[in-house]
């Protein structure tokens, strides 16, 4: 068998124990020279203006409840009554400008 190539292993595999030990402590030196430079550096995060604007609709939207109850037992009451008088231009008016899709062919 013939290995081609240089292959550089970044330790001795022949070397003694103490050579072993000694590029062990080289590497663990090194690891944490980087974590302390990892450390003064540090991460930074840069949050666009839209994305800050859309988690602030989104968490409104969130705590929004999903059915206004003063608006419910308002419309009970008036169905009820007998006074409830839809407008039914403003309902086609507001479906057209809100769900134009609907008249499409």
């Amino acid at each position: 068998m013939e290995i081609q190539g240089n292959i550089t292993l970044g330790i001795d595999p022949y070397g003694t124990a103490a050579s072993l030990q000694k590029s062990s402590e080289d590497r663990q030196q090194v690891k944490s020279e980087q974590a302390k430079t990892t450390e003064v550096q540090g991460d930074t995060v840069t949050v666009s203006q839209d994305a800050l604007l859309l988690t602030e609709a989104r968490r409104t939207a969130q705590n929004t409840p999903d059915v206004r109850t003063d608006k419910v037992e308002s419309l009970r009451i008036q169905v009820a009554n007998g006074t409830y008088k839809p407008d039914s231009r403003l309902i086609a008016e507001n479906l057209i400008r809100e769900e134009p899709w609907l008249f499409q062919r």
